[in-house]
């Protein structure tokens, strides 16, 4: 197995002019895309089509939908900050990702199988690691068929730990895999191909990297390298405490 860590592909942008476009396009587009949304339920409700006609106007709206949200996830890579990093127990923010995802994965017919690691901690913006867990176990249960399983697991050395999210799905293809990191490519129908961008801004903002590999007769595996908090604790930003989520995780 060759593991890759790909370097994201702005368009020769910087990030940083690339997260001034994107607040700048954001604007202009949902305003006026705000405004087509509107009128277009308003002319369901007046003249309650039906018929070929209202699958037109249901495909506006979906449409509409689609590229708001693909505005929002524009939006959630170009605000990405580290600015409030806390020392976190990394099994516990596992179990709250797991948690929040049992539906999605019932639903689809596929386990989600923790098989854990070692007690360790991490130091990073508790929303930021939120947000790369949420997106690779999407991406996970999304290309996994049912009656699989995706298992999560970590590993650590004595500067960091790894945590290993792997898939049941095809893997990556020979042709793909120097596209994944480019903005808004995907494979998949759903989602905006912005999702593996995010999570690797978050990692580099927290001196971590993102890296990828296909998995012998199984899939793809995903892994978040972080520093150990537990190795080389900052000194300049206090501890905060662990709150736990409002639905905390079942027994």
């Amino acid at each position: 197995m060759t593991q890759h860590s790909p370097k994201p592909s702005l368009g020769g942008l910087s990030e940083e002019e690339f997260s001034e476009m994107v607040i700048r396009l954001a604007h202009e587009i949902r305003n006026p895309l705000s405004t087509i949304k509107t009128a277009v339920q308003l002319i369901q409700h007046l003249s309650q089509p039906r018929g070929q006609f209202a699958e037109y106007y249901d495909s506006i709206i979906s449409q509409v939908g689609r590229i708001d949200q693909t505005i929002n996830d524009m939006q959630r890579f170009a605000r990405l900050t580290a600015s409030h990093p806390v020392d976190l127990q990394l099994a516990k923010i596992v179990d709250e990702a797991v948690w929040r995802h049992r539906n999605e994965a019932r639903a689809a017919g596929i386990s989600l199988v923790v098989v854990g690691g070692p007690p360790v901690q991490i130091r990073i913006d508790q929303n930021n690691i939120q947000i790369a867990l949420s997106e690779l176990l999407s991406n996970a249960l999304r290309f996994s068929p049912a009656g699989s399983e995706v298992v999560i697991q970590w590993l650590c050395d004595p500067v960091s730990v790894t945590l290993r999210i792997d898939d049941a799905g095809p893997g990556i293809s020979p042709d793909n895999q120097e596209r994944i990191m480019r903005p808004f490519f995907s494979t998949s129908t759903q989602g905006t191909g912005l999702g593996l961008n995010i999570v690797d801004k978050i990692c580099r903002l927290a001196c971590g990297q993102l890296s990828w590999e296909n998995i012998d007769d199984r899939g793809s595996r995903f892994s978040i390298s972080l520093p150990r908090r537990d190795i080389s604790p900052p000194d300049d930003v206090p501890a905060a405490e662990n709150h736990p989520p409002d639905n905390p995780p079942e027994g």
